[in-house]
């Protein structure tokens, strides 16, 4: 009996030790002892989580979660933070790219120094044209809008071609304007687009429209050397702790483009494309494209120009320019032809609107497709000056205001100057435009602004520049808390784009794109926040950086 009951204890023995291994799933990737915020609905956090083709499949505690899985890959992070992969709401990716291969004028505090950047280039690379990005006049002792007087001078063969900071303004030599075919009284050009010498001739800058005929003129990147250039800025984004970016306007070759590298899997960060609004584009896609890391899914349109250079649509003239009001780039008739293709397509719609009268035109225009309590989400882009009637309209009509924090920190030097005291309060009024909706997406705007969202983070909460200037925040009433400067730049992200049940929070189920970053900027003063940085990306579960 005894021996029997022994066989039993053995056999009992025998049986649960097999029985408790197989409770352990294997999973591709298994990430434990982290400092995990979810971003899910109730802003929690956790320690662990699993990770299997490419989707997170469970979260937890670190024992929970190495008791019910084993890795093929296991990372212990020590407590560094985790947050769900950041994704840019409002982006240029292309142009970020193309812009790697151009001159940096950014930062320039004068003429002479954009002259100097651009002949140490030309020396080193003689190139057939000369394109730079980034001049800002407003950084200069003069701060009105160049002439190209200097630039002739400096390069009288060959054609140049300098984008102001907002990529709303062009500044070429004339060279440039004489293949451009481009003549003093040209019934092409709109009022105010040429900036022009008191004697009628051309000042060398021109503005929104005008600006594209000639942009349309630099000869093109071949397909070989843009993709080049992709890749290079999927790698930066990577580093940056992007998984996610969006790209504001694009012509049909380069949405292929993007769709033919990501079928390839050579393109892996995940694309919000919004189409340029030509009938090329329309023709091609008739209802919204999706895949896992592309989309297609939104149409781009612009009512205004750029505070910066003067282009924004006011309801009252510029502070500093009583003449001038700004100016509509698009008619009403064609914005609202767009919007009835979107709305019968499915498509969004995403409108540039800078100044409070084009925000408030927009709108307008939006109204008559926005039934009360739509779920179309169609977005205002900026949104930086905003009438005070105008802020509710947003909540009213469903309008998504997509905004940009370090636009705000940019501008601030000027922008009370260009609007006056009171018109200003209205601007980048970031928590007030949330409080509309209860959420907003985040973005960068890049070129504009660095691609890098840690400033977008910096900005949104502490409402200073990098060099903590003004001391407590310029406007600080429209700081963000940091939890919703997260959710905007993670979660409300990809609801801006109807992707929050795909991505935007570390939940079972959703893509598992996530970062590791070297300190916990939920927590930690903001003084030291410029001085992190991201340590780890994946997307798809997949290290991606380094």
């Amino acid at each position: 009996m005894k021996t029997y009951i022994h066989f039993l204890i053995a056999m009992g023995i025998t049986l649960f030790i097999p029985s408790a291994c197989t409770m352990q799933k294997t999973v591709d990737l298994l990430v434990y002892n982290a400092n995990v915020y979810t971003v899910d609905a109730s802003f929690s956090q956790c320690e662990a989580f699993a990770v299997d083709k490419g989707i997170f499949v469970s979260t937890g505690t670190t024992d929970q979660i190495r008791s019910k899985y084993k890795g093929l890959r296991e990372l212990d992070l020590q407590r560094a933070p985790v947050y769900p992969a950041f994704n840019d709401a409002h982006a240029h990716f292309i142009q970020v790219a193309q812009g790697l291969r151009h001159v940096d004028l950014r930062g320039c505090l004068s003429i002479e120094e954009v002259i100097d950047r651009l002949q140490k280039h030309y020396q080193l690379y003689s190139p057939a044209f000369l394109v730079g990005d980034g001049w800002d006049q407003t950084l200069w002792e003069n701060k009105v809008l160049p002439s190209n007087e200097l630039l002739n001078r400096a390069f009288p063969d060959i054609p140049v071609y300098l984008r102001r900071v907002d990529f709303h303004a062009l500044w070429v030599n004339d060279k440039a304007i004489e293949l451009a075919g481009l003549r003093p009284g040209d019934s092409g050009i709109a009022p105010g687009e040429a900036i022009m010498t008191a004697s009628g001739k051309f000042t060398g800058v021109f503005l929104e429209n005008t600006y594209e005929r000639i942009n349309a003129t630099i000869p093109s990147m071949t397909n070989s050397a843009l993709t080049e250039c992709i890749l290079e800025a999927q790698e930066l984004c990577f580093s940056y702790g992007l998984g996610s970016v969006s790209d504001a306007g694009l012509p049909l070759g380069q949405i292929l483009l993007l769709d033919s590298l990501q079928k390839a899997g050579s393109l892996k960060i995940r694309t919000d494309v919004w189409m340029n609004p030509s009938e090329e584009n329309f023709s091609r896609f008739i209802r919204p494209y999706r895949s896992d890391r592309l989309d297609v899914s939104a149409v781009k349109l612009y009512i205004d120009g750029a505070l910066g250079s003067s282009g924004a649509l006011l309801y009252e003239p510029y502070s500093d320019d009583p003449d001038n009001s700004g100016m509509q780039v698009t008619s009403d008739e064609f914005f609202t032809e767009v919007c009835q293709k979107a709305l019968q397509g499915g498509f969004q719609v995403a409108t540039h609107a800078i100044g409070d009268k084009g925000v408030g035109k927009v709108l307008d225009l939006y109204e008559p497709f926005l039934k009360p309590g739509n779920d179309l989400r169609w977005r205002i882009e900026h949104a930086q000056v905003v009438s005070p009637e105008d802020f509710k309209r947003f909540g009213t009509l469903a309008v998504v205001p997509s905004i940009q924090p370090t636009h705000a920190t940019s501008d601030m030097g000027w922008a009370a100057q260009r609007l006056g005291p009171e018109r200003v309060k209205g601007a980048y009024a970031f928590q007030d435009l949330i409080n509309e909706n209860g959420w907003a997406p985040f973005g960068t705007d890049a070129p504009v602004e660095s691609i890098n969202p840690l400033y977008t983070f910096f900005a949104a909460v502490s409402r200073m520049n990098r060099d903590f200037r003004p001391e407590g925040g310029w406007q600080p009433e429209n700081a963000v808390s940091r939890e919703n400067t997260l959710r905007g730049m993670t979660l409300w992200a990809a609801k801006g784009s109807f992707r929050e049940t795909e991505k935007g929070s570390v939940e079972s189920g959703k893509w598992a794109d996530f970062v590791v970053w070297s300190d916990d900027l939920m927590t930690m003063s903001v003084e030291k926040m410029p001085e992190t940085c991201c340590k780890m990306t994946f997307v798809a579960g997949e290290q991606v950086y380094p």
